[in-house]
Parts: C-alpha cells; sequence; structure tokens
C-alpha cells in the first residue's frame, strides 16, 4: 500500500506528516503556534504516488478520506486524469480507521486475488456498516482550527460539556454531549454497544497521543464488544488539529464485512 499524507498548516508553513514533521515535533509544537489547520494533498502529491504504484499493476484503487469535509478526493481525481492506469478514486465517507479498516480489507482482497470489480462492492458494504466515535477533551483546538466559534468552545469549557463525534452521511457530527470525559467515554461504548449487539467486530480503540489513557479505555472495549480483532491506533495529527491531544474514542466494523 502507498500513502499520501495530509499537510499541516502551522503558523503559514505546511508540513507533511512523517515526511517535514514527526508526530513528536508536532505534539510539541501544538500549543505554541498561533495557526493550526490540514491542508489536503496536491493533485501533483497523488500523481506520484500513482506512478509508483503503476508500476504494481495497471489498476489502482485509491480510498481516501470523506470528500464531505476535503477536498483530497478532488485532487486525486485531478491526478488520476493524468494517468495512463485503470485509477479508481474511491470516496470512504470515513476518517482515520474507518478509512484503514478500507484499506486493509482492500489489500488483503488483492493479495487473495480479487479484482477492483469485485473489491469495491466490499468496499460499499462496509462504507454501511463501519462506525467511529469519538470524544473530545476540549473545544480549543475546534475553535483554533475555524471549525466552531470561539464563543462556543469557551462556553463549553465552562460547562465542562464533552461532545461525542461520529460520522454520519460523510460528515463529522456532534451525536451526543457529556458533563465529564468518562462519561463521554461511555456514552461511546454504549452507542457502539446498541449499533452492534453481539456482531463480532474487527475494532480499533483510536487516540490522540494518549497510549496509556487508550490502553485504559482498550480494556473497556474488550469488556463490553465483541472484538474478534482488536488493536490501538493513533488518529493522525490531522485528527489531532481539531480535537488536540488526549482524545479517544473507537471504530469499528463488522468481522463478515472483511471476508
Amino acid at each position: 500500500m502507498f500513502e499520501v499524507p495530509v499537510g499541516i498548516q502551522m503558523d503559514g508553513t505546511v508540513y507533511r506528516e512523517n515526511v517535514d514533521i514527526t508526530r513528536e515535533e508536532f505534539y510539541a509544537s501544538l500549543d505554541e503556534v498561533r495557526s493550526l489547520s490540514t491542508s489536503q494533498p496536491s493533485p501533483g502529491d497523488f500523481l506520484d504516488v500513482y506512478r509508483q504504484a503503476a508500476e504494481h499493476g495497471r489498476t489502482i484503487l485509491s480510498i481516501h478520506i470523506t470528500g464531505r469535509q476535503s477536498g483530497t478526493v478532488q485532487s486525486a481525481q485531478l491526478a488520476a486524469r493524468e494517468t495512463d492506469r485503470n485509477v479508481i478514486v474511491y470516496d470512504s465517507q470515513s476518517c482515520s480507521m474507518g478509512q484503514g479498516f478500507m484499506a486493509l480489507a482492500a489489500a488483503e482482497q488483492a493479495q487473495q486475488g480479487g479484482t477492483a470489480d469485485e473489491i469495491v462492492p466490499l468496499l460499499d458494504r462496509m462504507k454501511r456498516q463501519t462506525q467511529i466515535w469519538a470524544a473530545v477533551p476540549t473545544l480549543a483546538y475546534l475553535a483554533r482550527s475555524g471549525k466552531i466559534p470561539r464563543i462556543q468552545a469557551l462556553l463549553a469549557n465552562v460547562l465542562n460539556i464533552k461532545p461525542i463525534l461520529s460520522m454520519v452521511d460523510g460528515n463529522a457530527s456532534m451525536v451526543a454531549k457529556a458533563r465529564s470525559y468518562p462519561k463521554a467515554l461511555s456514552i461511546v461504548l454504549d452507542r457502539a454497544e446498541q449499533f452492534f449487539g453481539s456482531q463480532p467486530l474487527r475494532v480499533a480503540v483510536l487516540h490522540t497521543y494518549a497510549p496509556a489513557a487508550a490502553e485504559r479505555f482498550r480494556e473497556q472495549v474488550e469488556r463490553k464488544l465483541a472484538c474478534r480483532d482488536l488493536f490501538l491506533s493513533d488518529m493522525g495529527t490531522a485528527l489531532a488539529v481539531h480535537g488536540g491531544r488526549g482524545m479517544l474514542g473507537l471504530a469499528a466494523c463488522p468481522v463478515e464485512t472483511n471476508t
């Protein structure tokens, strides 16, 4: 698999995670910069990767973060027109390990001889069934990145409101809120249990640079859900731009969708 990182714009300078800046450097600077936002990859970034991938086959399946909240899909489509390969640009309508589960499933199927015509319907099923929930410890970063008004973040901080976000039709939406962070995490688990019931799941416990807290949450997830596969995953700096350090959540999809 190949990866094209989303850019992180810090005080006017764009960095690519694990290319121009390490995760540790990003978090060390998180509270020092005045302006912070994400920046979509350019068509040229995708074209470079498509040319590398073209050496391994004539069909390229390009799976992307939701096009409802990022121009990444459009950049990929522009790049696809410049190649002589069959490039399928697929909008996951998700993010983080919601998108990651699709990439893993596609790679597994391809290794077993699956064709693009067989893999895309699998991704369509996963898109309908994969769920993500995340509890946000503070709205300060969402305000700084321009996603919400600063006065709303200030009010939420005063009232100690912790929002729970989920992907709804490709958009990150607040689906619940709590008056403490432990309660917010409890709501995340309750939502997952209500949605999936006793289905065997592939689950990723998500965090932003908080492995110890994620491990504690993982133990709760393991007790609550029917986890066939369960692992920890850093959400990545692109999401930390909006949620800050210490965000926790989970992504889950039924095991049946990966077979």
